[in-house]
């Protein structure tokens, strides 16, 4: 419905149960008016004073946000920008910020300030009247901010190249300690932002591991369900760093399933590491010597030039092949999913059956099962 007046705030709490447990979350609603900024009401003076501090020592007195709301907002932004440490949650909810052109001390000062403020945790910028060109100046400080954990722009005025920067500047920043980022209710944009920004954010959580929830709606039903797939794993694994600081059992880790496509083996073996070395399988050692790759049968013949018998090509190559992958585990190798993502980690275990190959690596905490394509070799 629509609301008809002011009302305070009311939090319900929602709970489910099933076999395996039981969950709850709250949910908070509240209905106010929205303020407006009239810039002409600015007290200049006030502001020019303001903008000459470079030292939290020497701000200014809070002006009053009834009387003085823009006065107050250029104050609070002033903060941010001089990252005050005792302003961790940054709330603009339903405060109107003046478009940039009539005032740049507050929605283009704050999006810049996010780039180098260590302190703000919490970001909600909840129809605020946040204009496109500020959010992507918004999306390019978050490549270098290390410390905010919750960002909600939602019901502003982004368009879907501005919210596609989020995930590409994000994905430049791999120590981000972003949990929460939501987007949801663009005006002019609504829901559903076009599947180049879901692809967008389907690669960035390829490899982000610390976003657990991500506010908007996916139309194109394959990145739905890699971004759903991803915030699970993350999920699961902010489950398990709460658990393990919390003094409780290892639990055995379950891995995530990726298409195998490469795998190099970065870690040569050691002296008392002693490869086969009878007939056969020197022809094979020749070949990845040469190739620095395993030959498959049909290569090694050509390979050998008559100097190998065909039915001693495939022993030949499996034992070879199940000598040097000893030799790799507990070592640090690369492999390559379908979508030529690399991860570098340590392999502990394998197993080829049927020319499909099984990869168990693991990426400090993090397990993966890299599995072959049958018919298709491992390059």
């Amino acid at each position: 419905g629509t609301p008809e007046a002011q009302c305070s705030e009311t939090t319900y709490t929602l709970s489910a149960s099933n076999a395996s447990g039981s969950t709850s979350t709250s949910l908070s609603f509240q209905v106010e008016e929205v303020q407006t900024v009239d810039v002409e009401g600015i007290d200049q003076n006030f502001a020019e004073k303001l903008e000459a501090i470079e030292d939290l020592a020497d701000m200014l007195e809070e002006p009053s946000k009834v009387k003085s709301y823009g006065d107050w907002m250029i104050w609070m932004v002033h903060r941010a920008y001089l990252n005050d440490p005792t302003l961790t949650d940054f709330n603009f909810n339903n405060l109107h910020m003046p478009p940039a052109h009539l005032e740049a001390r507050i929605a283009p000062k704050l999006a810049k300030a996010m780039a180098s403020n260590t302190h703000i945790h919490t970001l909600s910028l909840v129809n605020s009247n946040l204009h496109k060109a500020e959010g992507s100046v918004l999306a390019a400080s978050l490549a270098q901010n290390n410390s905010v954990v919750h960002v909600n722009v939602e019901n502003n005025c982004l368009d879907s190249a501005s919210v596609k920067d989020f995930a590409s500047h994000l994905l430049e920043n791999p120590n981000s300690k972003l949990e929460s980022l939501r987007f949801s209710q663009q005006k002019g944009t609504g829901n559903f932002f076009g599947r180049p920004v879901e692809e967008a954010f389907g690669q960035l959580l390829d490899k982000n591991e610390t976003l657990l929830r991500l506010g908007f709606s996916c139309d194109d039903a394959h990145w739905r369900n890699h971004i759903n797939r991803a915030l699970l794993r993350n999920n699961d694994f902010a489950r398990r760093r709460r658990k393990k600081q919390a003094g409780g059992e290892e639990e055995e880790v379950v891995a995530e399933e990726k298409t195998l496509r490469r795998v190099m083996l970065t870690t040569p073996p050691s002296n008392d590491q002693a490869l086969p070395q009878d007939g056969p399988q020197r022809v094979v050692q020749g070949f990845v010597v040469a190739h620095r790759k395993f030959p498959t049968a049909s290569q090694l013949q050509n390979y050998a030039k008559g100097a190998l018998k065909y039915s001693e090509s495939a022993p030949a190559l499996r034992d070879y092949r199940a000598a040097v992958l000893n030799m790799a585990k507990g070592t640090q190798v690369t492999v390559a999913d379908a979508f030529e993502v690399d991860v570098t980690g340590t392999m502990k275990a394998w197993s080829i059956e049927n020319d499909k190959w099984t990869l168990d690596i693991w990426v400090e905490e993090k397990r993966f099962s890299y599995k072959s394509t049958a018919g298709k070799e491992v390059a």
